[in-house]
């Protein structure tokens, strides 16, 4: 069977080489104005040309960032300038000057909402028929359809990575959800167990006398020793990574369907402080995906001189207003106990959890 992994990376390469393989359009575009009757004048050919190999380079720099996760912003700004330079050199010969334009918003429609896509597509057809009139018709077709197509690809790219995410995420929560528990169980039942010898070995050595003695206040030394070892290993168990953690909850939000803004902290933050953090957001994302119909979710990590201070927030709230949930509840008592405050319930249309706990 094949490995989901390895398809995974073949439908990220194959939607790379699908949104970069669009910048064919306007070299295609030069090889008929090569071949038209009304050839272009020499100069305006090589400047084409020149234009041209830039804006190949920057489009498929532009197509990478893309899949990679985040709007080429300077990429789609350079090639657009270009493809408009394109556009003009060889607008005698519409057709192939339109191939620019045409796969430059192949690239700029993607990893924007579907409004804005639409507008992108309007101003690229209002500039093309500014600067050769005549074929608006032509222009407006050639652009939505393929516009149309490059966001079917990606939307189709976002949805598989999205799952394969969101299945990567979910499969470290149940790690540490496992680690928990085996550090709590232990806890529990050999550190019980510790400790009742210890108290058995003292009272053994009270009664016994010489050697006895010694040998059982040895017993209670090494009990007393293992417990607090047992102990420091229950603590890392339990820590947890605060940005390790945000990454995870985003990553099982937009598997959701749920976009999540992340704003992590500047500076570094104690073992403790750290953790209680990743179980808020942990315990307040959990709340997120079980009672609300959030389409929205914004986490904010703000560290000050005396205090850090956590904010959840997301749209759609299904709760009565101004609960916060028996989770939300016990994380409370958690944030108390360290000398902060926390507070949840509904405000302006959004459930805001915010927590502020002193470092």
């Amino acid at each position: 069977m094949t490995d989901i992994s390895t398809d995974y990376e073949r439908l990220r390469r194959a939607t790379m080489w699908t949104v970069a393989g669009g910048v064919a359009l306007p070299w295609l575009g030069m090889l008929g104005a090569a071949t038209d009757p009304t050839q272009p004048a020499v100069w305006r050919a090589v400047a084409a040309v020149i234009v041209l190999v830039v804006f190949s380079f920057f489009y498929v720099r532009g197509a990478r960032v893309m899949v990679q996760g985040a709007y080429a912003r300077r990429e789609v700004i350079v090639t657009g300038v270009l493809g408009v330079v394109f556009f003009a050199l060889l607008r005698e010969q519409f057709v192939a000057a339109a191939m620019a334009p045409v796969t430059w918003v192949a690239l700029a429609v993607l990893h924007v909402p579907r409004r804005r896509a639409v507008l992108i597509g309007v101003g690229a057809v209002a500039v093309s028929a500014a600067i050769m009139p005549g074929g608006t018709f032509f222009y407006a077709l050639m652009i939505g359809l393929v516009g149309f197509l490059s966001r079917f690809q990606f939307w189709f790219w976002t949805v598989v990575k999205a799952a394969h995410d969101g299945r990567d995420a979910k499969a470290k929560l149940a790690v540490t959800e496992e680690r928990l528990r085996f550090s709590r169980d232990m806890h529990d039942i050999v550190g019980h167990s510790l400790s009742a010898i210890a108290v058995k070995s003292e009272l053994a050595a009270r009664l016994a006398s010489g050697e006895a003695a010694k040998e059982m206040m040895e017993v209670r030394r090494l009990a007393r020793e293992s417990l607090k070892e047992i102990r420091a290993v229950v603590r890392g168990y339990r820590t947890v990574d605060l940005h390790a953690e945000l990454h995870s909850v985003r990553a099982v939000m937009e598997a959701a369907g749920i976009s999540c803004a992340l704003e992590l902290p500047d500076g570094g933050l104690s073992e403790e402080v750290s953790t209680l953090l990743a179980w808020l957001v942990r315990e307040s994302s959990t709340n997120v995906l079980r009672h609300s119909a959030a389409t929205h979710c914004r986490i904010k990590v703000v560290t000050g001189a005396d205090a850090v201070e956590l904010t959840v927030s997301n749209d759609h709230p299904k709760r009565p207003r101004g609960t916060a949930g028996t989770g939300l509840a016990g994380m409370s008592e958690r944030v108390t106990a360290l000398g902060g405050v926390l507070t949840a319930g509904q405000s302006d249309g959004q459930f805001v959890v915010r927590a502020r706990i002193p470092t």
